[in-house]
């Protein structure tokens, strides 16, 4: 069974299975999100899948906060493919991701060299990339393009802060 749900910008596609619901999520969580409004569903899994999150704003990060208390009593609950505004707020805001854990997330690199020279980012796998996390550095990339290694482009110390509590629990 599916179902989608609208909040101006956002759009969040509701699916359950038997033992797992998710949810995925579309857009701009911003001032017109109600979690209120978003169903809760209990399961034994419950996965947040974060790739097309684009921007979080004050009101929107109030009401995110909220939800991921809510749901995170009703099992357990994974973020998958995080984009790097939702790693971004993660960072900023400890609180957004609740009791949750982040599987798998997205980060910022470049090419440097001058014939390709573009920005990418790379999904990671937490459970592929723990010795990197723990160390808080970047996995190593090539471009697909040019194939020259590619560049991080964010900090790492401040990036993969989050990593710390998820690559505990991956383990």
């Amino acid at each position: 069974m599916s179902d989608t749900i609208r909040f101006g910008n956002l759009s969040i596609t509701i699916e359950e299975r038997p033992d797992e619901v998710v949810y995925t999520f579309v857009g701009d969580v911003d001032e017109h999100f109600r979690q209120k409004d978003v169903p809760r569903i209990k399961k034994a899994g419950i996965r947040f899948v974060l790739e097309d999150i684009n921007n979080f704003n004050s009101c929107g990060i109030r009401e995110w906060i909220y939800l991921i208390k809510d749901i995170g009593e009703l099992g357990e609950l994974r973020f998958q493919r995080c984009s790097v505004t939702m790693i971004d707020q993660i960072n900023m805001v400890p609180d957004s991701l609740g009791n949750g854990v982040v599987e798998s997330f997205y980060a910022p690199y470049y090419c440097a060299s001058e014939e390709c020279g573009g920005e990418v980012n790379r999904l990671i796998n937490v459970g592929e990339a723990q010795d990197f996390l723990t160390n808080k550095q970047a996995p190593d990339f090539n471009c697909d393009k040019c194939g020259e290694e590619l560049e991080f482009d964010a900090l790492e110390e401040s990036y993969f802060l989050f990593a710390e509590s998820s690559v505990h629990q991956a383990s």
